[in-house]
């Protein structure tokens, strides 16, 4: 019985990617791309020539990156949508160029790296934005969220009086969609919580509910179990080039998805990067005289393998456009992105003078939040460091 147990126990991780690859591509008209031990991309001829493209992201092989741009103003209180509104701060992130953020993750992670998409709805098209909606990065709620189409006091349209935001939480092993309570901040305020978004059901997408659900870009999400056991461990991905949400949707379903379906930011600014096939949609602009903020986005995601090959560790952490604000005892949100095997060091210097130690040991998690004790001046500057090499860091002027 034991010898039984102990080959179904070696047997489970084969058969496990083996579905992963099998489950899906019984479908003909799925063409595989890219399918490593954890992931896998798909393409579909949708009609009158257009595309869809499903991933497939086993979460218990495959990390999620959230990459966020620097913040250079906090918005205090004017979050909307995270324990009562008008209450929580709203920072503006710096937007970043696709192709930047796509070399930044590959220095980072290499080989390891899968693919990358756009992610939170956003508020301005400018050179730093506010997120639409709250999401919650390695443990901290870095946004109250700004969106008018959604459930608050005076929405643009009163549609949106009373729909529920859902939330899409993940960690290593499984993720799942659930109602989104603005009043309490749950999921996002549960400390087992380390990374959610909270966004629109799909059927509750204005360019659906106010647009006639036009065609348009989408991205979809949803959810499957595929091992038997509680728990929905892969991630399913639907990006379409044009196709109206209902439609996206429903391939979703028809892959097997029956819990709920949301979608995250489309239109021109949807993008998709397979570490195999390079971009393969990107931001548009709509004529060449635009201002080209659409290929600028704040939020994005990162799919990697968990394992760990020889990389040179680095921290980036790059400078916002208008001048960084922090106050004196209001919170200021310290953002950095690295591949450190190890925490890292916080401090705060003017020159070479040490002005204050924030903080000597944390997670190279990318993200602190500070509340300045001390007034902080021009010419002060943070300084993240790996706190094995003092050499490797990256630095914020303020």
């Amino acid at each position: 019985m034991n010898a039984i147990i102990n080959l179904l126990l070696f047997l489970l991780p084969i058969l496990s990617s083996f579905w992963i690859a099998q489950s899906f591509d019984p479908l003909s008209s799925y063409q595989p791309l890219q399918v490593i031990d954890g992931a896998a991309l798909y393409r579909k001829e949708l009609t009158n020539g257009n595309e869809a493209y499903l991933q497939v992201i086993d979460l218990r092989k495959m990390h999620i990156e959230q990459i966020v741009g620097e913040v250079d103003n906090m918005g205090e209180n004017q979050g909307r949508y995270y324990q009562e509104e008008g209450r929580y701060y709203s920072p503006f992130f710096k937007t970043k160029l696709f192709s930047e953020v796509a070399d930044e993750y590959q220095q980072l992670y290499a080989n390891n790296v899968f693919s990358l998409i756009n992610c939170s709805f956003f508020e301005q098209y400018k050179s730093s934005s506010q997120l639409s909606f709250p999401i919650k990065f390695n443990g901290v709620v870095i946004s109250g969220g700004t969106s008018p189409y959604g459930p608050v006091k005076e929405p643009k349209d009163k549609y949106y009086s009373n729909i529920h935001l859902k939330a899409l939480v993940w960690d290593d092993k499984q993720a799942y969609i659930t109602d989104y309570d603005q009043v309490s901040g749950a999921p996002l305020n549960q400390k087992a919580v380390k990374n959610a978004i909270v966004t629109y059901q799909y059927s509750d997408h204005p360019a659906k509910v106010l647009a006639q659900n036009q065609v348009n870009k989408y991205q979809v999400i949803g959810t499957l179990n595929k091992d038997g056991v509680k728990g929905d461990e892969l991630l399913l991905i639907m990006t379409v080039n044009q196709a109206t949400l209902d439609e996206a949707a429903d391939l979703l379903r028809k892959l097997g998805v029956k819990s709920d379906i949301i979608t995250v930011d489309g239109g021109r600014s949807t993008y998709l990067f397979n570490s195999q096939k390079g971009n393969i949609i990107v931001p548009q602009l709509s004529n060449p005289q635009e201002n080209p903020a659409f290929r600028h986005l704040p939020h994005y995601l990162g799919f990697r393998k968990k394992n760990k090959n020889q990389i040179v560790p680095k921290i980036l952490l790059s400078q916002p456009v208008s001048k960084v604000l922090a106050e004196k005892d209001r919170s200021f949100l310290i953002l950095w992105r690295d591949n450190l095997d190890g925490d890292v060091s916080i401090k705060l210097y003017y020159g070479n003078k040490l002005i204050q130690n924030i903080s000597s040991r944390t997670a190279s998690d990318g993200v602190y939040e500070w509340t300045p004790r001390i007034s902080v001046k021009e010419g002060y500057f943070i300084r993240v460091s790996s706190s094995k090499d003092e050499n490797i860091f990256g630095q914020l002027q303020f």
